[in-house]
């Protein structure tokens, strides 16, 4: 057991909420499933958000998800998923307050269904404007007891200079894990992987649009984009809260409805958020 595990370990059992920051392929996803199944194996409950839209596990991208690990994990990716929250892009360039805000709804879900700790893994984009002002979002708006930093070099401390001399959250350094970087177009196969194991099983479920209401989602280009087949929805709840995903396979435009792959039955379904990315069916 390395001496970086065991001070990762210390911090987050004493802590109620842990955020991990780090650049792409630093290993958070990896520490985040570790550091779950070793609470867990302590009879703790535990909660895993996964804010990074682009790569999540758990959950489908474009979503921010809350998980549960009872048992030991591999990947966070074998997390029982509670649910998701649908923000409709794959980057939250364009949605960085609702990315912040969403991933702070999730936080306080798990805590008040009574999870002892809440783990949250983000996105990769920690430099330059975007990344730091994402990143100071979600520390304000989750206010995690804990930082735990993995850095290959100094890439988060412009960051976290913002945050020095304030009592929390307490700030830990780690070295990355010595894992091979992705390239873009992998990472863009990986999405479609996600999203194509997501939907396995979907239906084509027919909405009338005088009944269920259509809105852009928070990443969303306008109600434009639901003339466009392919479009990646989320379906809401009268609650507003997201049932699962689904994409546009027609539309009718004299009727009024639109029709939705999903596995979602129709039913519950009370509000359509058109999102940003497109989905091509296998």
């Amino acid at each position: 057991m390395s001496e970086a595990w065991t001070v990762a370990l210390a911090a987050a059992a004493a802590a109620r909420v842990t955020l991990v920051l780090g650049a792409n392929d630093t290993g958070k996803s990896t520490l985040v499933a570790r550091l779950a199944g070793a609470l867990a194996a302590r009879g703790r409950t535990v909660g895993v958000v996964d804010a990074d839209l682009g790569q999540s596990d758990v959950g489908p991208p474009t979503t921010v998800g809350l998980g549960r690990v009872r048992r030991p994990i591999e990947r966070l990716a074998d997390a029982e998923l509670l649910g998701v929250e649908f923000l409709g892009v794959t980057s939250p360039a364009t949605c960085l307050r609702e990315t912040a805000d969403a991933t702070a709804r999730q936080v306080r879900r798990a805590l008040d269904a009574g999870d002892r700790h809440v783990l949250v893994d983000t996105s990769g984009l920690v430099e330059g404007r975007f990344g730091q002002a994402l990143k100071r979002l979600k520390i304000e708006r989750v206010a995690p007891d804990v930082l735990l930093v993995l850095q290959r070099a100094d890439e988060c401390e412009p960051l976290l200079g913002a945050l020095a001399g304030a009592p929390r959250p307490a700030i830990v350094r780690l070295p990355a894990a010595p894992t091979a970087r992705r390239s873009a177009a992998v990472r863009r196969l990986a999405r479609q992987r996600s999203l194509e194991t997501y939907l396995a099983g979907a239906v084509p479920v027919t909405l009338d649009l005088g009944r269920v209401v259509a809105r852009p989602a928070p990443g969303g280009r306008g109600l434009a984009a639901i003339e466009a087949e392919g479009a990646l929805v989320g379906l809401d709840a009268r609650d507003g809260r997201t049932l699962g995903l689904g994409w546009i396979s027609a539309v009718d435009v004299g009727q009024a409805r639109v029709t939705v792959e999903t596995r979602v039955q129709g039913a519950e379904i009370a509000a359509v958020a058109i999102g940003r990315e497109r989905y091509r069916a296998a």
